[in-house]
């Protein structure tokens, strides 16, 4: 079934191929290429064994759709193994797909034999050599293959025993083999080859004419050349002294040097050529630098397409219930990406409950954990008029669960039920009451930008603030406004009435404007900063540009991967961090900040009870004092 290594090309009586006869044997570049020697070219060889290796090297899954619309490994059906294991007695599942791409790749097709045996009707894949077949359409819209065996003998198969992947076809019935039609390029890059291996072969010396006056007979001259090409030929023999009797003089043959013929932009310009016809990235052929990007191009408009066709030709003609089973590959081993996007993707998965713990791990080559199997959501997500779960609440005060904190209303009591979802009026404000997050703080930055514009007055920001911000209280509202410089509409001037100096008003003794002070901004990572890196990038610019100071404090633990991952995160907008704090486990980020020697003013963090545990203080109240008559205060 399989033809020998000694046999090549035997092709089927009356079957023609235009490049294998006699007028076209030769390319234009001297040399003849085909199927059988094109891997000869280096550069072939490596774009069909990068490819070969990289298909094979997926695993291969013979998966059945389940109820619930979801997809299960059917590692009973003794297909699975065929495909993921050992298709035949000899071969591996690796070293099949290798070979079916290789096929693919020089002759444009691919044949594998179906044998019945005792697994069931496809107890072997045996591949057969694409040389040997002949594939015919017959009247009913059937194929039939013509296999010739290695002692002449024709074997004969309906499209039922044989697995076809085909290349790209003309006919939808033959591929069409690459090599066959760029041979050119393949054979100027073989000619390259040659070249440079005769050059280097002669020791890099150009070839010579010995001349002499005295008349030489057909026999002299070809014994004078041959003990000349004998002693001073090959690099064994360079520079070695020659010795020249009977009037022999040596004349060297001019000759362009390789550099002339620009030889290796040549061999380069060929290598990437190739690289084309077989759609291989230059990184994969050591022409240029790689990158996780070019990785993932490399998959999606290269491997990808080759993944579809196998997988289309496995389950044309090896799966009979294609409602019920499928054939993939899995390629998410090849989409990893780097540390850092592999952590956002996992971190947003995880959030909506996609995926588990374990999932995770499981994508890392990682040991399960006791646990890890359970899922969360958001707790202010669940299911519209349906009360939080006692489980969800209880989840979200465990240490370490991973849940940000997002208040439950009401609590346990609202979980069972005992009480209702309405919580009791504190006694005194809470962090969660006071701290503003990332989108009411653009919003208040906004209203203050119109002030210094002149769009509005402070008395009027004043009042914006408070409408929109209840929890922010009148004192802390007039030191927000405090530092802002107001620019007031300039009234027309009265022609009527001549100009007037303006009067000096001093301020009153043991009194001053107020002044504005620098402020210290923590702003938190996972779910701020990570959330939207541009808008908060430039926001940290901003505070640093005004005299602020900006710090980042997370609960991330402080390793090489995470600070990897906030590094690569932050990316340009580093600069304007002049701290970054990894506290880990459950330190508050306050206490943290306080034994860093940080003194926080404003914190930034959808998280509020990750800061502190104390309540925030009470503002302070501020009473008006009155003037008297005589201008003391009262």
């Amino acid at each position: 079934m399989i033809a020998p290594n000694q046999h090549r090309i035997l092709w089927l009586p009356g079957e023609e191929r235009s490049w294998d006869d006699e007028s076209s044997g030769r390319s234009p570049a001297g040399v003849r290429i085909t199927p059988e020697n094109a891997t000869s070219v280096a550069a072939v060889f490596s774009c069909i064994r990068v490819l070969g290796e990289t298909v094979a090297g997926l695993p291969l899954h013979l998966l059945e759709r389940t109820a619930g619309g979801g997809k299960r490994l059917a590692r009973e059906i003794p297909l699975y193994r065929k495909l993921h294991s050992q298709p035949n007695a000899w071969q591996t599942s690796f070293e099949w797909r290798e070979q079916v791409v290789m096929h693919v790749c020089l002759w444009g097709d691919a044949f594998s034999e179906l044998v019945p045996g005792p697994s069931g009707a496809i107890d072997q894949i045996v591949p057969l050599h694409p040389s040997r077949m002949k594939v015919e359409t017959l009247e009913n819209g059937r194929l039939r293959y013509t296999y010739r065996e290695a002692k002449g003998k024709q074997t004969i198969y309906t499209d039922e025993q044989i697995l076809h992947v085909r290349g790209p076809s003309d006919d939808g019935v033959h591929g069409i083999s690459v090599v066959e039609e760029c041979r050119e390029a393949i054979a100027l890059a073989r000619a390259c080859e040659i070249h440079g291996a005769r050059f280097f072969g002669a020791g890099a010396r150009p070839g010579f004419i010995l001349s002499t006056e005295n008349q030489l007979n057909a026999d002299a001259r070809r014994e004078l050349a041959e003990n000349w090409n004998r002693k001073h030929r090959g690099p064994h023999n360079a520079h070695e002294t020659a010795v020249l009797t009977g009037g022999l003089k040596p004349y060297e043959v001019p000759y362009a040097s390789n550099t002339d013929s620009q030889y290796l932009e040549l061999r380069d310009h060929q290598l990437r050529e190739i690289a084309r016809l077989f759609r291989i990235p230059g990184h994969l052929l050591g022409l240029e630098a790689g990158s996780p990007q070019a990785e993932i191009l490399y998959v999606t408009h290269s491997v990808v397409p080759w993944l579809r066709r196998l997988e289309s030709a496995f389950m044309r003609d090896l799966i009979v219930d294609d409602e019920k089973y499928l054939v993939e590959f899995d390629v998410r081993g090849l989409l990893r990406g780097d540390a850092a996007s592999r952590a956002a993707y996992y971190r947003a998965m995880w959030d909506v409950g996609v995926v588990s713990t374990n999932d995770i791990r499981a994508s890392e080559n990682l040991d399960p954990v006791e646990g890890g199997d359970e899922r969360y959501r958001p707790l202010n997500m669940g299911t519209l008029g349906a009360p939080p779960s006692t489980d969800d609440v209880l989840a979200q005060q465990q240490p370490g669960s991973g849940i940000d904190g997002q208040a439950v209303e009401g609590g346990l009591a609202a979980a069972a039920g005992d009480a209702p979802a309405t919580p009791a009026e504190p006694t005194t404000p809470q962090v969660a009451d006071v701290s503003l997050n990332g989108a009411q703080i653009t919003g208040l930055i906004a209203i203050i930008a119109q002030v210094p514009a002149g769009l509005l007055t402070k008395e009027g920001a004043a009042a914006m603030i408070a409408a929109s911000f209840p929890s922010i209280s009148p004192a802390q509202v007039t030191a927000i406004l405090a530092g802002v410089v107001e620019n007031q509409p300039v009234p027309a001037a009265d022609p009527a009435q001549p100009p007037q100096a303006e009067p000096v008003i001093a301020a009153p003794a043991g009194r001053s404007l107020p002044e504005s002070r620098a402020m210290t901004v923590s702003i938190d990572f996972d779910r701020t900063f990570a959330a939207d890196p541009a808008l908060w990038g430039e926001f940290a610019r901003k505070a640093v540009a005004d005299g602020n100071t900006v710090v980042m404090i997370s609960r991330r633990p402080d390793t090489p991967d995470d600070r990897q991952t906030v590094t690569d995160t932050l990316g340009d907008y580093a600069d304007a961090f002049s701290q970054v704090l990894l506290v880990g486990g459950d330190t508050l980020k306050a206490d943290a900040a306080g034994a860093a020697g940080i003194a926080v003013d404003v914190w930034v963090d959808d998280s509020p009870q990750t800061i502190t545990d104390k309540p925030a203080p009470e503002p302070k109240k501020r009473s008006r004092k009155k003037k008297g008559s005589d201008g003391g205060e009262v």
